[in-house]
């Protein structure tokens, strides 16, 4: 994903070099930068985490603009970067000292603590936004450049949401039989295909790393005349619409399909032991993205906590020059150490400390169906989630892949799904024929 030419930027004053294909918080993890922000309540370090945007540890203000999530913004070079929070900076917060009186600043203390003194309350919940360093206005000239220049308006006959390996590989057998397809995803890189360790069931039913299946398809779809791949952020679903921003050219686009497949994956869990959030502690995907996609060391000396995944976790940090000093099965993880960033863990097996820089866990995953939910409560008024993972032919919408909940799933499946809504018979999902037409585009300015 990158090559040997180098951009930079510059964060908090220093010049930082990076390579075309990295992110932000990448090329930081890359010079040393370990604590990207602090949480809200107790200014605890955050750090490099998850590497697809899923778990809120990396914003940065760039550009003027704050609270971006900086593991999946790339570098394009001369941008201005910035910590958010901290007293007096972030890599040494004093505010700190709030993690050491957590005993008595439980969940709602203020209301509490000023219940009888409305005014106090008000004052206090004023010093406490502050304190919590978020809610910054970006700058005058970020804020300009968010602005949309131009809307454009599409109805695609298929949309597919996700361009992992499901996703691609619903949007090649729709094109294949004969329907127009727009694909959107936010990064285009093919999504934590390139870094799964589960396999997928291919149509033969033999058993496929997905890294190995996403550069041939990307390729595919980017080759195919009837695919149109659209780079950017689906907001939801409303009344048919699904709202697309890219904010590369600042233009929206207001999609209405005849028919919609969702891709959209899914994500790890972290374990809740103490000092889970420390810098230093990766998801498996974060870690894997460092290592594989950017080419970023994510740690020196790792301990890998997973139960079915440790040795292929373990096997791909090794490739990248990553010690691996254990394999722990998280029944038996106690707690991370260290303060300010990971130095190791306590088990309950044996040996009980392990030193480590990086603590690397191949958690549980679940389903990012937050669009799905989206579409349920639309559809039918209620929060019931309606899905269908091999839907009967003439259906609307189709959930595919790891989406649905199932890790390791069948490529089988997402291509029977992908069909049964695509509809190339040209029958429309309430019997009728539909009729030919063209994709109307038009654009308008905002």
């Amino acid at each position: 994903m990158t090559d040997g030419a180098e951009l930079g930027f510059t964060f908090e004053g220093r010049n930082v070099p990076a390579r075309p294909g990295q992110s932000i918080a990448g090329a930081l993890h890359a010079t040393g930068v370990r604590t990207l922000s602090r949480s809200v309540k107790y200014h605890r370090p955050r750090g490099y985490t998850c590497g697809f945007g899923a778990c809120g540890d990396c914003p940065l203000k760039i550009d003027g603009m704050p609270a971006t999530t900086s593991c999946t913004a790339p570098v394009r070079g001369g941008e201005q970067v910035r910590r958010e929070q901290g007293l007096p900076a972030a890599s040494f917060d004093l505010l700190r000292a709030a993690d050491l009186m957590r005993p008595m600043l439980r969940a709602g203390f203020q209301f509490r603590l000023f219940a009888r003194q409305p005014r106090l309350s008000k004052i206090a919940g004023r010093l406490l936004a502050v304190l919590a360093g978020g809610g910054r206005r970006p700058s005058a000239e970020a804020a300009q450049r968010a602005v949309v220049a131009r809307v454009e308006t599409a109805q695609p006959r298929l949309l597919v949401i996700g361009g992992g390996v499901s996703g691609l590989t619903a949007a090649l057998a729709a094109a294949d039989a004969g329907t127009e397809v727009t694909l959107v995803d936010q990064e285009m890189i093919g999504g934590r295909g390139r870094v799964r360790t589960e396999a997928v069931v291919d149509e033969r039913g033999a058993e496929r790393s997905p890294g190995e299946l996403v550069d041939e398809l990307l390729r595919a779809a980017r080759a195919h005349a009837r695919i149109h791949l659209l780079q950017g952020l689906a907001l939801g679903w409303i009344d048919g619409l699904v709202p697309v921003v890219d904010e590369r050219s600042r233009t929206r686009f207001e999609l209405r399909p005849d028919a919609l497949v969702l891709a959209t994956g899914g994500y790890e869990v972290p374990l809740m032991v103490p000092g889970h959030d420390l810098p230093g502690v990766m998801l498996a995907d974060g870690a894997l993205r460092l290592a594989d996609i950017e080419l970023v060391r994510p740690g020196r000396r790792a301990v890998v906590v997973a139960d079915a995944r440790g040795e292929a976790v373990a096997e791909r940090l090794r490739r990248r020059g990553v010690t691996v000093a254990a394999i722990v099965p998280s029944a038996q993880l106690r707690r991370v150490t260290g303060w300010s960033r990971a130095t190791g863990v306590r088990t309950t097996g044996s040996p009980s400390r392990i030193r480590a820089d990086l603590v690397c866990v191949a958690g549980p995953r679940r389903p990012a169906e937050e669009l799905l939910l989206h579409l349920a409560y639309a559809e039918s008024g209620s929060h019931e989630l309606v899905r269908s993972d091999r839907p009967d032919p003439g259906a609307r919408v189709a959930v595919v892949g790891s989406a649905t909940g199932e890790v390791s799933y069948s490529l089988a499946d997402v291509r029977f799904a992908a069909l049964a809504v695509a509809e190339p018979s040209g029958v429309g999902h309430d019997g009728r024929r539909a009729a030919s037409r063209e994709e109307k585009t038009s654009t308008t300015s905002e």
